[in-house]
């Protein structure tokens, strides 16, 4: 805008110059053609004056002459001199102007030149015209007239010739004036309509700005009525926003301090609050085998329950001053401060009432009835280890199969705790050290035998002491950390490397959790894709009771005996839903459970059951194994009975690899 005003000034500008310049310029060419003609009315009256002057004064002086010639009179010496004064002062006059206008034609100045000559040779004509016409001599005067004719011609014709020269001079002049008019006339015109021109084009530039500044004082207000309207908006949305963030606010405050299913205050609150309140007395409950309902129902349905559990509790405790948590998944804590009328026997009693109540609940949910346990874990005592108390109380409740543990005060429970921690430990050091190895136990053949005696791979563990620590105080824990695959992995490879060294049938021991890891069957068969000795492995399923997904295990067992590895049923008999597996998946050997061997030499219905089994297995074609072979007796009876293997401490106990074979 600054620049446009700053060219439409300057156009300005420019214009009235032009004006100004086309207006000194007209009046200056009128000055010019005032000087000229001012020159020309002087000049040339003094010319014609002066030339006509001369033509009269010759014109005179002849008359005069011709006069005394015809009438016989005399002229006297100073009429003679008089009348070539009046010749001779016109001529001079007419060279003074000449002088002064060097302008002039050069014929003017010779043609005068001429005349003046000419006045001499007529001064002498003239004084032998009069001297004759004096004397009275006739023919003196003839011969006198004839040449002053002659030369009063010539007089007559030059003179006309100057006054000739003095018009052309004249009409030269006003040509010139003319000419300076018509170019005067020009630079006016022109600079007349440059002016008009830009006075116009500043004029449109003008009004155009004039126009946009009123289009930007439009919009201006335009954009200032908007304006007002978005502050207003801005205002509203500033209120809205607070109520928002108010909102947000409790909303991120209930996710971070409230479970979402059940809306009760969750793990973060409870970390919160045991340094505020100090509890006194604190519950862990748990609800037992939930995650087997899940399994069977579906989370949907067990999250419904959850929430009929949670609104159980808080019933419960409508009229108790303690706090209620739900802490994570099928877990609550019950808290409570230091009270006169609540006492450790108070809060234990009401807890195992609770339990009691909670075991008596029948929960509906779409025309279906459902009953559960619960266990819990009870500490006391302000400290701020109060929560780890009550949790270590709870796992002991559930290892013991109990429904209630109070953590003990000589901190057994967190003796135990220590302990873990410490098999942690030394769990991690010996899979980074190679500390997990793997002891071979013998699988005696007891009615052929030409057959070949087996083994069965055995993990252990070698702690940073080099001392062997047994499988059943690590595997916990290592399922607990979630490394439990690992020791799978050095199992695999340890089994592997004694069948390829020493050419043996070996067995090797998978879980339902195995069979479940992808991780862990990935590595297992890349590794059956380069061993060339997979006929002599054995793969043993334990756990056959919490076998529910028949599927995956059915397609296990046909994929691995596709590369010629062997499949055994481990603690056969121990449940009936073992009886199915046999005729459902493709199997080579069955163990029996060691709840029928340990016993069988003095108890009948155990050696009934195993008799049954083998008589089942025999018609199926499949091979039995008796596990827990502990005495000399057994073996007699499990022999009688038709079992074609034995594994047990009376047959050998499980022992480094060097200890069985040489070489």
């Amino acid at each position: 805008m600054f620049h446009f005003q700053k060219n439409l000034y300057l156009a300005l500008i420019v214009s009235f110059a032009l004006l100004l310049f086309s207006i000194i310029l007209s009046y200056q060419n009128i000055q010019n053609s005032n000087s000229i003609l001012k020159h020309l009315s002087q000049d040339q009256i003094k010319l014609n004056h002066y030339t006509n002057k001369l033509n009269y004064d010759i014109k005179l002086t002849q008359a005069k002459i011709l006069q005394s010639a015809l009438f016989k009179s005399k002229f006297t010496l100073e009429q003679e001199q008089h009348a070539y004064s009046e010749i001779a002062t016109s001529i001079l006059k007419l060279e003074e102007f000449a002088r002064e206008n060097p302008t002039l034609p050069l014929e003017f100045s010779q043609t005068l030149s001429l005349l003046s000559n000419r006045a001499l040779s007529f001064t002498d004509i003239q004084h032998s015209l009069v001297n004759a016409v004096n004397s009275n001599d006739l023919k003196k005067i003839e011969e006198a007239l004839v040449h002053f004719n002659s030369i009063s011609k010539e007089f007559d014709k030059e003179t006309k010739m100057l006054i000739d020269l003095a018009s052309t001079q004249l009409y030269k002049d006003v040509s010139e004036l003319t000419q300076n008019n018509n170019k005067g006339s020009e630079s006016l015109l022109f600079s007349f309509l440059l002016a008009v021109l830009l006075i116009a084009f500043s004029v449109y530039k003008f009004n155009s700005l004039h126009t946009r500044v009123r289009n930007q004082l439009k919009r201006a207000k335009s954009a200032e009525d908007d304006l007002q309207q978005i502050q207003k908006k801005l205002l509203a949305y500033n209120d809205n926003l607070e109520i928002e963030i108010s909102k947000k606010t409790k909303e991120i405050h209930n996710k971070i301090y409230t479970h979402s299913l059940s809306a009760l205050p969750n793990r973060n609150k409870l970390l919160e609050d045991i340094p505020r309140y100090k509890f006194d007395y604190m519950a862990i409950l748990n609800i037992d085998k939930f995650q087997s309902f899940n399994d069977v129902y579906g989370e949907d349905v067990g999250n419904i329950v959850l929430r009929m559990s949670a609104d159980f509790l808080k019933t419960e405790l409508e009229s108790s001053s303690m706090f209620l948590y739900h802490i994570g998944g099928d877990e609550f804590v019950l808290a409570s401060q230091e009270d006169s009328e609540l006492t450790h026997q108070i809060f234990t009693a009401t807890i195992k009432q609770i339990l009691k109540n909670f075991k008596a609940k029948h929960f509906e949910y779409q025309e279906k009835y459902f009953q559960f346990l619960m266990s819990a874990g009870l500490a006391f005592g302000k400290n701020s280890k109060i929560l780890a108390h009550a949790d270590m109380a709870l796992k002991n409740a559930k290892k013991r199969n109990i429904k209630l543990s109070i953590f003990n005060d000589e901190n057994e429970l967190e003796k135990t705790h220590q302990e873990t921690i410490e098999c942690t430990k030394e769990l991690i050091y010996a899979l980074e050290n190679d500390g997990i190895l793997s002891y071979i136990q013998p699988i005696v053949p007891i009615q052929d035998m030409t057959k070949i005696t087996k083994y069965e791979s055995l993990v252990r563990l070698r702690d940073q002491n080099d001392k062997i620590i047994p499988p059943f105080n690590f595997l916990d824990v290592a399922k607990a950390n979630r490394i439990y695959y690992k020791i799978t992995h050095a199992v695999i490879n340890n089994t592997l490397s004694i069948i390829e060294k020493h050419h043996i049938n070996c067995s090797i021991n998978f879980s339902l959790s195995d069979i479940e890891n992808e991780k862990t069957m990935k590595y297992f068969f890349e590794c059956l894709e380069s061993f060339e000795y997979a006929e002599l492995l054995t793969v043993e399923l334990l756990e056959t009771e919490e076998f529910k997904n028949y599927r995956l295990v059915y397609d296990f067992c046909v994929k691995v005996r596709s590369y010629g590895v062997k499949v055994a049923l481990d603690d056969f008999g121990s449940g009936y839903s073992n009886f199915s597996h046999i005729l459902r998946l493709p199997v080579d050997y069955i163990k029996i459970d060691a709840s029928l061997i340990s016993n069988i030499d003095r108890d009948l219905s155990s050696q009934i059951m195993v008799e049954t089994i083998v008589d089942l297995a025999h018609k199926l074609n499949v091979l039995t194994i008796a596990e827990f072979v502990s005495s000399e007796e057994i073996l007699a009876v499990i022999k009688d009975l038709g079992v074609d293997y034995a594994q047990g401490f009376y047959l050998g106990k499980p022992l480094e690899v060097s200890e069985y074979i040489q070489g």
